[in-house]
């Protein structure tokens, strides 16, 4: 339980270290509505530090997959009894939204070059904007966001039931996660409606986004507590833990938070 928590709680924090980086240095992700010659010249410009982002971005995927993998050993058994096929959508979740960011350290800096190379209205312009909007459509949208936000709304309800099994206030916290599965299966709307405009459009992943990624934080938190208790069995202990953890959590995120805002304004400079 302690080193699941740990990784889910330090991948919900460290996660907004690099999408920081992205909105800074890239507009991100509101860029992403913009016409695709314009992003391809704005990528271009961002240089290595945005292309570092993006794959500090795709890592922090990786890790998701790995507490996945933490979080099912350590409910394997007991009340929990989380099964190993929900373990394994976690895991693709993670492993298809790392492949999907990947393609911005990978593949779009080459598309970029191309596009900014070539003369204004030229083939070789129409060419990488046609190849940046095929990868875009089938890497980034439908296999990075739609499959891996499938994959992970089956993994939050599997894990939300086994936590809500085991009782008190974990029961509470099982229960906040599957309140975020609503506005996942809305925001599917959104990507949807890319290829069929018909759709009626409800723009809420990002609401989905951020309040599972506070949930992954509590749920953290709460088996790193729950830990403690388990091998100390002390009310005190369990108590001084709990207190200072969501303290020590957010002294860390706000140290890595002025550590990012340092680095930007040194790439800025």
């Amino acid at each position: 339980l302690m080193k699941a928590g740990i990784v889910l709680a330090a991948v919900a924090v460290l996660a907004n270290i690099p999408y920081a980086a992205l909105i800074a240095l890239f507009d991100y992700d509101d860029v992403l509505r913009r016409p695709a010659g314009e992003v391809l010249e704005l990528f271009h410009a961002g240089g290595s530090p945005l292309v570092l982002a993006w794959w500090t971005f795709g890592l922090s995927a990786i890790g998701f997959a790995l507490a996945a993998m933490l979080l099912g050993e350590a409910l394997k058994d007991g009340k929990a009894k989380l099964a190993s096929g929900i373990t394994l959508f976690g895991v693709l979740s993670g492993v298809f939204q790392a492949s999907a960011l990947l393609r911005w350290t990978f593949a779009i800096p080459s598309i970029a070059a191309a596009y900014v190379q070539a003369g204004e209205g030229s083939a070789e312009r129409a060419a990488a904007i046609s190849s940046y909007e095929a990868l875009n459509m089938f890497a980034g949208v439908g296999i990075g966001e739609h499959m891996g936000q499938v994959l992970l709304m089956v993994w939050t309800l599997g894990v939300g039931l086994a936590l809500m099994r085991m009782g008190g206030a974990m029961k509470w916290i099982g229960a906040a996660g599957l309140v975020t599965l609503p506005l996942w299966v809305i925001g599917q709307t959104e990507l949807l409606s890319l290829s069929m405009p018909e759709v009626p459009v409800i723009e809420v992943l990002p609401y989905a986004f951020m309040g599972w990624e506070l949930w992954l934080l509590v749920v953290g938190v709460a088996l790193v507590v729950l830990a403690v208790a388990l091998v100390f069995n002390s009310v005190w202990a369990t108590a001084m833990v709990a207190l200072s953890l969501p303290v020590a959590v957010a002294g860390v995120g706000a140290a890595f938070w002025v550590d990012a805002g340092v680095a930007l304004v040194a790439v800025g400079a």
